[in-house]
């Protein structure tokens, strides 16, 4: 399909659709196409070199694809790059890049808020709702950003982002430096942003603790969408459709671990702390005894076998995909 023929489903506040983007010979993005419908809270996570931070650069308007599209509310971002800073709020990875440390939340809500030509009464009015949500009371409203903490001060980057009522918020990376009751924390509050203002989330992350957050989740890998769904889906697209055994054994090792994956029915296998493993094979609570009486015959002792849920960190580990041969010179495969 040709550039010019690709347009945006009516439905979603984010589409992307065959992106290709070249940094001379590198490809960084080779063909990915996902989207996020309206009020949706998208994960898109990948190692570093996935093409995450190309996808936000695009997304942003700092760059143009090399083929494929970007669109945000329907708007073609190469085109209408005038209306991005009004349909995306961005809240970047370093809180530092987008705070004045000098001024109090409310004081950079102002600063930023007239720099979209929002009214000053407007602007309090939502700052107060949003730092509200996000739990400042006015002591912390009014306070100095250098004396808050660091995750006081993401929340106020996060603040800033929805200023000027977005229907697009970007976050890179916004549990970055955190620790994990604060990271749970700063996710709890941006589902609830999520829900009250109705704001589509796109969170850029390598951290898998995001997904169960999301609706739909991104995986990127390479430069290409290796899965795209939603998190519920995908972990249901395993051998036992959300379920797996749970084996416990005295000891474990490569010798061992070879030896459970010749058990009649096991497709994959995911560590699952000191000594455990799951097993992932069709209608698990139906193949306990018969494993058990494998494990028997190989006289290979073990302390537990249970039937248990899977989850999206035993998807990431066992996820079966095949890559993609990447693009030639011309930005095909």
């Amino acid at each position: 399909m040709e550039a010019s023929e690709l347009k945006s489903h009516p439905s979603r506040e984010i589409d992307i659709v065959d992106l290709k983007v070249r940094f001379g010979k590198f490809w960084a993005l080779k063909g990915v196409s996902f989207y996020a419908n309206k009020r949706e809270f998208l994960g898109i996570i990948g190692a570093s070199g996935a093409g995450k931070t190309t996808v936000l650069r695009v997304l942003t308007g700092q760059i143009r694809p090399t083929a494929g599209k970007a669109y945000v509310g329907g708007h073609d971002v190469t085109k209408r790059r005038d209306l991005i800073s009004l349909l995306v709020g961005y809240v970047p990875q370093i809180e530092y890049m987008s705070l004045y440390y000098d001024f109090s939340a409310l004081q950079n809500a102002q600063f930023f808020g007239r720099c979209f030509g929002v009214r000053p009464r407007e602007i309090e009015e939502r700052a107060r709702s949003i730092l509200t949500i996000l739990g400042f009371d006015e002591d912390l409203m009014t306070k100095r950003v250098s004396r808050l903490s660091g995750g006081e001060r993401k929340r106020v980057s996060i603040c800033l982002g929805l200023i000027h009522n977005p229907p697009v918020l970007l976050l890179d990376e916004p549990t970055t430096g955190l620790d994990a009751h604060l990271r749970h924390e700063t996710l709890n509050y941006l589902k609830e942003l999520n829900f009250e203002f109705g704001t589509t989330m796109v969170i850029i992350s390598h951290d898998l603790e995001i997904v169960d957050y999301c609706s739909r989740v991104v995986l990127l890998e390479n430069g290409l969408v290796s899965q795209f769904g939603t998190p519920q889906d995908l972990i249901s697209s395993l051998p036992g459709r959300g379920e797996s055994l749970r084996l416990v054994l005295p000891t474990m090792n490569p010798t061992i671990e070879e030896k459970i994956l010749q058990i009649p029915g096991v497709e994959y296998m995911a560590p699952a702390g000191r000594n455990t493993v799951k097993l992932f094979m069709d209608d698990p609570g139906k193949q306990i005894l018969p494993v058990v009486k494998h494990l028997n015959s190989m006289r290979m002792p073990f302390e537990e076998i249970s039937l248990v849920e899977a989850d999206f960190f035993d998807y990431f580990q066992v996820k079966p995909w095949k890559q993609r041969e990447p693009v030639t010179g011309d930005g095909t495969t």
